[in-house]
């Protein structure tokens, strides 16, 4: 009887100790990504540009209003994008898609991490493309996240989110050649 009561004793420390261990290891997303910054313009968007960090700080610029508002994201927003883009490889993905449309929209995505960065950069197009989808889907984020306006403006990597309009010629410079005699 005496040893089956050590027996014992020594099961129930191995099960504190088997617990202590399986609670001491934080379960979830092993985050690479240390910052993103995500602009876009085009189509009927006069720019747009977002910063996250791993902080949770979420920055956005608005270029419709020229306005720029501040926030704090989740940590399973957070985790979220970093899955997102680890499922589209943004290591290994082209860094370009190299389409030239007039009326879409284009995005520019750098996304920072150790002592690296990368910029991709995607034109929006009719077809449905996983990498495409993920910059929609951060693009549309701000909608999600509690946002305030703040009164000083954002430095960004990024220059999508300040769409390049030609300049409209002057009336005087305008030139019509002479008609042809026949």
């Amino acid at each position: 009887m005496n040893q089956l009561n050590r027996y014992m004793r020594f099961l129930i420390c191995l099960l504190y100790i088997l617990l202590f261990l399986s609670c001491s290891k934080p379960y979830g997303q092993n985050n690479e990504i240390t910052k993103i910054e995500l602009a876009s313009s085009g189509g009927w968007n006069f720019g747009t540009a977002i910063g996250i960090d791993s902080s949770l700080n979420y920055k956005y610029y608005d270029g419709n209003s020229k306005k720029n508002f501040a926030g704090k994201i989740s940590a399973k927003l957070w985790d979220s994008i970093n899955t997102r883009l680890e499922q589209i490889k943004f290591k290994t993905i082209p860094a370009s898609d190299h389409k030239n449309i007039a009326d879409a929209t284009y995005f520019e995505l750098i996304i920072y991490w150790k002592d690296s960065s990368r910029r991709i950069t995607r034109v929006r197009d009719i077809k449905t493309d996983p990498v495409e989808d993920a910059f929609t889907w951060i693009n549309d984020s701000h909608k999600s996240v509690k946002l305030h306006q703040v009164n000083y403006t954002f430095k960004f990597e990024t220059t999508y989110q300040y769409p390049v309009v030609p300049p409209k010629p002057k009336i005087d410079q305008v030139r019509f050649p002479p008609p042809i005699k026949q």
